[in-house]
Order: structure tokens, then sequence, then C-alpha cells
């Protein structure tokens, strides 16, 4: 009987998920409507537009890069929304982001906090010790935005330790977050974080956040807020993932 139930389980949960792959996308910047092809077109052709040669495209569900005539990097990134019912119509929105190098020429989101200056102020460690972050400082610094609940941002954490034993000579590492002291030295007990943490931060989150978790805000040796990323990612090649990081940080080492 047992297995009887977890054969129907089994097979609810099948149809159950093969009932929500859409059939139509809505792009959320124009409001058109495509279908499955014409979506992946779309995806695909935007390298077009703005590069000589086209390197490889794969799935345009993914994350895709190749490079313009002048070697810089074009990655497009598919952003999709929660699924929308319509009679028979399952449709799913989405956004994008297209960027040559470090540079955005469509963005999902509006940093609005890119170009803030942090004004100098010292904050205590988790190990009680005092850094600074802001004002005029002999490194740049990345600050990652975090919570103990956040998925996107654990899932991100071995592509920022391995950023972290690159750099750790060259930029300071500090992760915030509005969790207590507690509950984050039971996470990091269990969890390898190795960037300073600074906890019960909510109101200097609120200062130089921008968006929901993670995010990963780059500040310049002026304290200046220069660049702002979502999650870095994670990956079987963590060398490919922290490539575009990394480009940021080398650009602001030697500003």
């Amino acid at each position: 009987m047992n297995k009887i139930k977890l054969l129907f389980a089994l097979t609810f949960l099948i149809f159950s998920c093969s009932e929500k792959e859409p059939n139509f996308y809505k792009n959320l910047y124009t409001n058109e409507i495509y279908t499955t092809l014409e979506y992946d077109k779309f995806i695909g052709d935007l390298y077009l537009k703005v590069s000589d040669s086209i390197i490889e495209i794969t799935n345009p569900s993914d994350i895709k890069q190749t490079r313009d005539s002048l070697l810089k990097e074009i990655r497009v990134t598919s952003k999709l929304k929660k699924i929308i019912k319509s009679g028979d119509s399952i449709i799913r929105p989405f956004e994008y982001d297209l960027r040559i190098g470090n540079e955005y020429l469509i963005r999902s989101d509006n940093f609005e906090k890119i170009g803030l200056e942090i004004t100098e102020k010292k904050h205590k460690t988790l190990e009680g010790e005092e850094i600074v972050i802001g004002g005029k400082q002999d490194k740049p610094t990345l600050v990652n935005l975090w919570f103990i609940g956040c998925r996107g941002c654990i899932e991100e954490m071995p592509a920022l330790n391995l950023l972290k034993s690159k750099y750790a000579d060259k930029v300071n590492f500090v992760a915030l977050t509005f969790d207590n002291n507690e509950d984050v030295i039971k996470f990091l007990n269990k969890k390898e974080f190795n960037f300073t943490h600074l906890t019960n931060k909510k109101e200097f989150i609120k200062e130089i956040g921008t968006k929901p978790y993670p995010e990963n805000i780059f500040i310049d040796k002026n304290g200046f807020i220069k660049y702002i990323e979502g999650g870095i990612g994670s990956g079987d090649n963590l060398n490919l993932v922290i490539e575009h990081f990394e480009k940021i940080l080398e650009e602001l080492i030697n500003e």
C-alpha cells in the first residue's frame, strides 16, 4: 500500500511540474508575447546587435557569453519571473540584462546607490575588532549583503571564498547581515564564509543596499560605490563564475 501511495505521489508531482512548463513568454520591457521558439530567437539575437561575431550560443534560458570585436565579454542574463495562467496559456514573464565588459546596456534592476559616497565610519566585527568602511582607504572594499535564510546567499559563498583567497591582500572583504551575533556564529560553525563579518547592521544595510539579497557592493578607494551586482552564483567551475567580479576588483585595485 505504501508503494502504491508513493507511486501515486510521484506521478502527481511529475504531472504537476509538467503543467507548469510555459508555452508563451512575456517581455516585461515591451509587453510582447513570444512562443518558445520566438523567445529562444529573441535572446539569441541580442548578441547580433552588439557583436561582430558569435563564438557560442547555448540554451537561451541560461547565462551565455561571447565577445565583441574588442574582446570584451558579452553576457545576456534572462531573468524568468513567476508563471501566469491565462485560459489554456501558461505565460512566463521575463526581463534580461545585457552587459559588455563591466558596462550594462540593458539592466532589469535600477541600482540607484551606484555613485553614493560612503562616509568614513568605524564598525565592530563579529570578533570584536574595529574596521573602517568608507572614506579614503588604501584598498577597495567588497561588501556582501546576506542573511542566514537566504538560499542565494548561501549558494554563492564558495565563489566568494575563492575570490577572497585570491585578493585577500589587495581588497577588504566584508559581509553585512541584520542577523544577530549568536545566530551568525552558529551558522559559521556549519558553513564556511571567510569574509569579515558585521552583524546587527540593519540600518547600515538600509543606507547602502538597493535590491533583494544577495547583493555585492564594490566600494572604491575614495569611498564611492562604483559597482553593484546581484549574486555571483555557483557552479562546478568557480574560476569562471568569479571572472566578472575579478575584472571589477582589478579595475578598482589599479585606480
